[in-house]
């Protein structure tokens, strides 16, 4: 064969016909990737009726999603469409899409619904994409008011349709692009569910119908979850190079996927000589690369980690010690010489500096080449070596934050966590071009599933600081490294708001918050100074601990889906149901009526350890009893309105004391906490509101006592909701815990001891 040179190309003036070439060849490599892409697992075709009129209707569904849509359902299906964003592939003459141009108004739109209408009129079939409709002013139109607009005098059956992108689906929607992604062989890229007919009368609506195929979705992929920490391995292997846990300071601890994995095996090989047959081993150590190095190779090993508080005291970490029988800590020198382990006769401790150095830079050598030449099944059969799990093996203890009380033990299982994460990705569009900033400690359930496992599913680097509260070392790290995901509270919010520079947090795409309320008026702020809108997601450590997200709204032509409402905690993550009930008959209540928050999924714990009595006081069923009290609207969003723990019982009334916190901050048009709100016991009607409160603080705010009593009490509020003047007590600080979560058990101590006896 003999190459053409560069000049002979030239010289016959090849270049047009090379381009031709190329765009042919990257053609037919995108027909080719888009047929196989095509592949989707069907199930519920059954319950579309052979004849008459029917309406489909789908939520979630991206544009590039269509190629999975429009090959599956029936050729006489017309989809309603906006105009400009399903993207070049569909065109306006398509026989098969009734074009809407949402930059009309709906009146204007009026001719385009009319001619829907009458398709379903003569017994056609409609399918229309819930949040590709908007109404004159900007906003999403709601699941029943779309409902109503296809339905009314045609009463065509209405069937929900929900399409679920499997583990590692080759499309995803993020900054207005399509992104390839690793499909497992075999495996079907979508699953799309057909759900059985919708009545008016089905309990919850259109959301709950949609909560529940997603359910169904996530019951269907189980099989197909691999453990966490062999996922990371896979990963590794496949981007070897990838960045995972970058270091611009230390290039030492500047490592890639591949070098990560071989320091975790080799951290595991001298830990199992160290471990023997012990299960539960304690970690003493921040979020760092140390700490996830440690998490890693103890799940390798099959190890059981208690990632320990280091924020509270001696006696709550030997209790957090002694619970499940763990009689060996990890840690480092460089750590304690900060954070001391408080030393307790029978734990034996293990230092990191005392094991590292017997890895010898032959083994660290061989274990390298091993991963970057070895076949995957040879390297784990002759390296790696992991455990593989049940899905009901524990993998984790976590314990509460011990806002109401002592700590409890969680179990978390490998499925809980390995369904979390999955879901965490596919809910925040999760991917390997992300670096997140991780700065919740791992004994923080956020911390350990979503800023240590999350991003190793997927190849997205993480930048550790172990220190929340510093935020103008956060911010510079964030600027540094370009990080598009953080994870954070609102406590540690205010910090940045008063250290941060300008531009450090411009790089985010997304901001989550969680473990406490986000004043609106705090992520406003926030807003207003960085660019950068926090968005609030809810979760408990019992669920693994994602329930519920806000998500960044996609820019449409004409406008925008709306994934964010302001004052609400977001909609269930893929794989995750909610629902309302009474709080004592456990009775599901209908849309909008307020009532205790209720969550299912694979994210369920396993139990509380040596609890079980604990453990089926919590639950109902299949469904975990959050203690939040809450509403669904008919979106599916939810909004919580307080916590069971946090209601007084005055005079036989309940009184959201979250409710009486939130209107005294109001007052001061503040986003900082001055006080905290609790109940005592009372004599007289049972219990009695008190709020302790820092006076410096509120001087500042030019307002006095009286006058701060005086404007709740012009706040309209029920009176049994306005505390007496007597019980404003004055305090040097508010109890937080290391989270930034208010402490309610120590503010209830601290009111005891101010407000005396009943």
């Amino acid at each position: 064969m003999v190459w053409l040179s560069f000049p002979t190309l030239a010289s016959i003036n090849s270049w047009p016909i090379l381009l031709i070439l190329f765009l042919c060849g990257f053609l037919v490599l995108f027909l080719a990737l888009a047929r196989k892409s095509k592949r989707v697992l069907v199930t519920g075709l059954e319950n579309i009726p052979a004849t008459g009129p029917v309406l489909l209707i789908a939520r979630g569904i991206r544009y590039e999603d269509l190629f999975a849509l429009e090959s599956h359902l029936e050729k006489t299906t017309i989809f309603v469409l906006n105009a400009g964003g399903p993207g070049p592939w569909v065109r306006a003459d398509h026989s098969r899409f009734l074009i809407l141009n949402l930059q009309d108004t709906l009146l204007q739109q009026k001719a385009q619904i009319k001619r829907a209408k009458k398709i379903l009129a003569t017994g056609g079939r409609l399918c229309v994409v819930a949040e590709w409709f908007l109404a004159d002013k900007g906003k999403p139109i709601e699941l029943e008011r779309i409902h109503r607009y296809f339905t009314r005098k045609t009463r065509p059956v209405v069937v929900p349709i929900f399409l679920e992108q499997m583990l590692g689906s080759r499309f995803g929607n993020r900054k207005d692009r399509v992104l390839k992604r690793e499909c497992h062989p075999g495996a079907f890229p979508w699953l799309l569910l057909i759900g059985k007919p919708f009545s008016k009368s089905d309990q919850g609506g259109l959301a709950n119908r949609f909560q529940e195929l997603s359910l169904e979705a996530s019951q269907k992929v189980k099989t197909r979850l691999t453990p966490v920490h062999i996922r990371f391995a896979e990963t590794a292997l496949k981007s070897p190079g990838i960045p995972c846990f970058p270091d611009l300071a230390n290039p030492k601890l500047n490592l890639t996927y591949c070098k990560t994995l071989v320091a975790a095996i080799c951290l595991a090989k001298e830990l199992k000589k160290e471990l023997g047959k012990e299960i539960y081993i304690g970690v003493w150590l921040p979020n760092s690369t140390g700490g996830a190095l440690v998490n890693i190779a103890l799940a390798n090993l099959g190890k059981i980690s208690v990632n320990l508080n280091y924020s509270t005291s001696p006696d709550v970490v030997h209790y957090c010690m002694e619970k499940p029988g763990a009689v060996t800590v990890i840690t480092a020198k460089k750590f304690t010489s900060r954070m001391p382990w408080p030393e307790k006769a029978g734990i034996r401790v293990i230092y990191l500096e005392d094991i590292l150095p017997r890895v010898s830079t032959w083994k660290k050598t061989i274990t390298f080449l091993a991963a970057r030449t070895f076949p995957k099944f040879l390297f784990f059969h002759c390296f790696l070596k992991p455990h593989y799990p049940a899905p009901h093996d524990t993998l984790t203890l976590i314990y509460s934050s011990g806002s109401t009380g002592k700590p409890k033990a969680i179990m978390l299982t490998h499925e809980n966590i390995a369904a979390n994460a999955w879901s965490t990705v596919r809910g925040a569009d999760v991917d390997d071009q992300d670096c997140l900033l991780g700065a919740l400690p791992f004994f923080h359930s956020f911390g350990y599933t979503v800023s240590f496992w999350t991003p190793l599913q997927v190849g997205a680097s993480t930048v550790y600081y172990p220190d929340p509260r510093q935020a103008r070392e956060i911010g510079t790290l964030c600027k540094a490294h370009s990080c598009t995901i953080y994870l954070s509270t609102a406590t540690f919010l205010r910090f940045c708001l008063k250290k941060a520079a300008v531009d450090d947090f411009k790089s985010l795409r997304i901001l989550i918050c969680g473990a406490e309320k986000l004043p609106v008026s705090l992520a406003k702020e926030f807003e207003a100074k960085f660019d950068c809108l926090p968005l609030e997601g809810y979760g408990c450590t019992e669920l693994s601990p994602v329930v519920s997200l806000n998500q960044v709204d996609i820019p449409i032509p004409g406008g925008k889906i709306f994934r964010n409402q302001f004052g609400a905690i977001g909609m269930p993550i893929p794989g995750v149901a909610v629902q309302v009930v009474d709080p004592v008959s456990k009775i599901p209540l209908e849309t909008g009526q307020e009532g205790m928050v209720l969550a299912t999924g694979l994210n369920v714990m396993k139990g509380y350890f040596a609890d079980e009595a604990k453990t089926q006081e919590t639950m109902v069923g299949n469904w975990y009893t959050t203690g939040d009290i809450g509403k669904l609207n008919p979106e599916g969003f939810i909004t919580l309105t307080g916590r069971l723990s946090r209601f007084a019982k005055i005079a036989g009334e309940m009184v959201p004391l979250e409710r009486v916190e939130e209107e005294l901050h109001a007052l001061l048009k503040t986003s900082e906490r001055v006080c905290g709100v609790t109940c005592v016991p009372d004599l007289f009607r049972g219990e009695r509101i008190v709020v302790l409160y820092l006076p410096k603080s509120l001087e500042s705010f030019n307002f006095t006592l009286s006058g701060w009593t005086t404007g709740l009490k012009g706040k309209g509020l029920p009176n049994l909701w306005i505390p007496s003047d007597k019980d404003f007590h004055p305090v040097e600080e508010i109890a937080s815990l290391g989270s930034g979560k208010l402490d309610l058990a120590g503010l209830k101590a601290a009111a005891l001891k101010l407000a005396g006896n009943p």
